[in-house]
């Protein structure tokens, strides 16, 4: 009787585990390790392909041991409620704590979403990339450095390059900042939404009034978001990557 209830608890514990994150590594070609976690669709049907969410955190995660719970994305889109309603993969990578979305971990980032489209049923026409803070930041950078790659990015109190918007003019991009954020003042995202604008690119911007830096909260939050973000899909024109 003892060794069956041991078998069953080790059993049930692998089924939670198994639906939820797990946290992993991959090394791209030049050597670099990237951690981190990855959550897939809850039920897995044959033949179909399915959404990729890469999330990135902000300046806090980093050097963080709960890679899952970085960026506030991953906690929305992991309730089950949401599962069920967008079953998605989620990859929340990780960096260490001198580092940030750029130069390595970055170009490490692009190639294991790359890989993944081998690895497992994703669509390739359905990749999105958000993150807060820094995160945000990291956001801009991989659209900037991959424009054709990703269907849609959802950049949250980052700051991004108004002089290089037209290499994303042609993005769905959604874009969210606190109206009092003193780490990373607003500013950056207006400016980031007119130099768009005025490129011929059509981004959504949202400001929440009376907020700080933890815009994530609210934005995250947004059903509608949501909604918008999976509803995006890459152009059949884009070369697949």
């Amino acid at each position: 009787m003892k060794l069956l209830t041991l078998l069953l608890t080790l059993s049930l514990g692998a089924t939670l585990h198994a639906a939820g994150f797990v946290q992993t590594e991959f090394k791209d070609s030049k050597g670099t390790l990237l951690r981190y976690a990855i959550l897939k669709p809850a039920k897995i049907k044959p033949d179909t392909k399915y959404p990729l969410v890469v999330s990135l955190h902000g300046a806090g995660g980093r050097g963080s041991k709960k890679w899952q719970g970085n960026c506030a994305a991953n906690k929305a889109l992991s309730q089950p409620a949401m599962r069920q309603k967008y079953p998605c993969y989620i990859i929340a990578p990780t960096v260490d704590p001198n580092q940030r979305w750029d130069g390595a971990p970055l170009a490490a980032l692009i190639e294991l979403i790359k890989s993944s489209l081998k690895e497992h049923p994703i669509d390739p026409s359905r990749i999105y990339v958000t993150g807060q803070s820094m995160g945000g930041f990291g956001t801009y950078s991989a659209i900037l450095a991959e424009p054709h790659l990703f269907a849609a990015a959802v950049p949250v109190c980052g700051r991004g390059q108004p002089d290089q918007a037209k290499k994303i003019v042609h993005l769905p991009i959604w874009i969210f900042h606190g109206e009092k954020d003193s780490l990373i003042p607003p500013r950056h995202s207006r400016e980031m939404v007119a130099a768009l604008k005025k490129a011929g690119g059509k981004p959504i911007y949202t400001e929440y009034a009376g907020v700080g830096h933890g815009s994530w909260g609210p934005a995250y939050a947004e059903e509608k978001l949501w909604e918008w973000l999976f509803a995006q899909k890459r152009k059949a024109a884009a070369k697949n990557p």
